[in-house]
Order: structure tokens, then sequence, then C-alpha cells
């Protein structure tokens, strides 16, 4: 074969091979984020909320209403709940947090609030906070509690752990918090 009868075959075969290699660094980029995400999406059944959990863990469902995440291998928990409001008082994410803290000072020994804040990217009456203390059976937690107050329904996602487990996931768990998002804000 001679030079020029090469550089026709060339002109065939170079597109091939260059577009089979950006596929194969396209394909790798994209197992590679995902593996590195290793994040799922739960989507509310009646589309009133998502956020990102580890796709480790596995989801059970109990009604409409109520979905926990667990861990098999580890005490990280997540529990959502959705439920009517009881009270008609002005809507008011901070006197539920009020009185999560009441309740948590009258019924836990060595609690403690370490932080409370608002997700910036969710409107409406939300807040959280983060606590720890020690459970009936003396055993110390940490909890991350959001809530989520529409005037009919209220949204509550509780975040838990052992403190050594919730600080080694800390970011884990800002990720799953951070990624809430409320998509129906009357949560009907």
């Amino acid at each position: 074969m001679h030079a020029s009868q090469a550089i026709p075959i060339l002109k065939i075969i170079v597109p091939f091979v260059l577009l089979g290699v950006l596929l194969e660094l396209e394909f790798a980029h994209t197992s590679l984020h995902a593996a590195q995400q290793g994040y799922e999406k739960y989507v509310d059944p009646a589309r009133r909320f998502s956020f990102d959990y580890p796709a480790s863990m596995s989801c059970n469902r109990v009604t409409d209403d109520e979905v926990k995440f667990s861990h098999p291998s580890a005490s990280l928990r997540i529990a959502i709940l959705v439920e009517p409001r009881q009270n008609r008082k002005p809507i008011d994410s901070k006197a539920l947090l009020e009185s999560f803290k009441k309740n948590l000072h009258d019924t836990s020994k060595d609690a403690a609030v370490l932080e409370e804040g608002r997700l910036p990217d969710i409107p409406g009456t939300q807040s959280y906070l983060v606590c720890s203390f020690k459970d009936k059976n003396d055993r110390k937690i940490m909890q991350l509690v959001q809530y989520y107050v529409s005037k009919d329904r209220m949204f509550q996602m509780i975040i838990s752990d052992r403190p050594q487990g919730f600080l080694n996931v800390e970011k884990v768990i800002r990720h799953v918090h951070r990624s809430l998002k409320i998509i129906k804000p009357s949560l009907d």
C-alpha cells in the first residue's frame, strides 16, 4: 500500500477512533461522577418534596405521609413525616422548634442545642436545629430536625445518628439536608 492510499483510509478511521475515545472518556466521567455522588433522589409519590439520600440506605415507605431510611450496617437514620396541623395558630416553624427544644430538655438527659437556622433555598416558614441528647437507654444521640409548615400541614425531617457517626458522616448529613426541596408548598 502506498502512502497516497493510506491517507483516504485514515480520513475514515481517525474520526471513528476519536469518537470512540470521546465516548469512552464521557462514560468514564459519568461513572466516576455517579460513584463520587453515591446518592439517590427520593421524590415523594405525591410530589410534595424531594431530597437526596445515600444510595446504600434502604427506603421503607410506612404510609403515604411517613417514610424512613436506614442503613443495614450503620446507625444513621432518616425519617420524614407529613401530618395535618393540629391547631390554627399562625404558621410559625420557630414555635415548633421551641416546643421541640422544651420537650427535648424535659424528656432527655444531657440535652443541648448545637445549631439553629433556616435552609436558604426553601422559601416559606421553615427552620431546623441540630441537637444532642441521651435517649432512654442512656445512649448519646445527635439529630438534625427540619420543619416546614404550610397552612394545613407540617413537614418534619429527622436525621439521627450516634455522635461519632454523625460527625464522621456530617458531610453526608449536610448534603441530605441541603438537598431538600419543597415541590408543593401546600404539602397536600
